[in-house]
């Protein structure tokens, strides 16, 4: 048995520690910048979803004149002329919304998420980690991968069974090697399951929701 249980974290290490290297392009990490660029009087990307820790770096691309301006005073970068730059660090969960107070009409998002690494595994019908604890109203990035095998059809409901999906999360694939990632946030307290029936595999694992 300590055998196999020694094996066992191997794989999840092994698992984790691929998913860090896939992350890695993509900017997904804590401390990482990411770009947003204010062009053709829009904001590009118009919504964000980053870490905790990210810094977002908006650049005016148009010959007008924009702020970056949040609607709750969390930032505001004055007046930005042609090839200006602002940042920001966000070191809080939640959405930020601003605009460009020069032009109200453009309008954008950045919504900060807490990051979990999930790990499926067919040969051992598990979830790894088997029980995750989140706040309700924060929002969620899920990054999930594989050990073994395609896991189509998982879902995240109230019942183990699979029947009764939550959080608007339509129902998706998990590959080896590959990295889905399922953005939700939680609008009410319980315990939900993100779940895999498919092909007789009975694959549970828990989501607390807590206020």
């Amino acid at each position: 048995m300590r055998s196999v249980r020694i094996s066992l974290v191997g794989v999840v290490v092994l698992a984790l520690s691929s998913l860090a290297i896939a992350f890695a392009p993509l900017g997904q990490s804590s401390g990482a910048t990411v770009d947003v660029n204010i062009q053709n009087s829009a904001f590009v990307p118009q919504n964000l979803t980053v870490p905790l820790g990210t810094t977002v770096r908006w650049t005016n691309r148009d010959s007008l004149a924009h702020t970056v301006t949040s609607t709750a005073g969390v930032f505001d970068s004055g007046n930005m002329s042609r090839g200006a730059t602002f940042t920001h660090t966000f070191n809080a969960l939640g959405e930020f919304s601003y605009i460009c107070a020069i032009h109200p009409a453009m309008t954008g998002k950045v919504t900060v998420a807490v990051g979990i690494a999930l790990i499926h595994s067919l040969k051992d019908n598990a979830v790894y980690p088997p029980l995750v604890e989140i706040k309700k109203g924060q929002a969620v990035q899920l990054f999930n991968t594989a050990t073994d095998g395609v896991h189509p059809g998982v879902i995240i409901s109230s019942d183990e069974e699979g029947k009764n999906p939550v959080f608007g999360v339509k129902p998706f694939n998990v590959d080896v090697g590959k990295v889905t990632v399922v953005e939700f946030t939680p609008d009410r307290e319980g315990t939900f399951f993100v779940t895999h029936r498919p092909h007789g595999h009975n694959i549970v694992g828990k989501i607390v929701v807590k206020n």
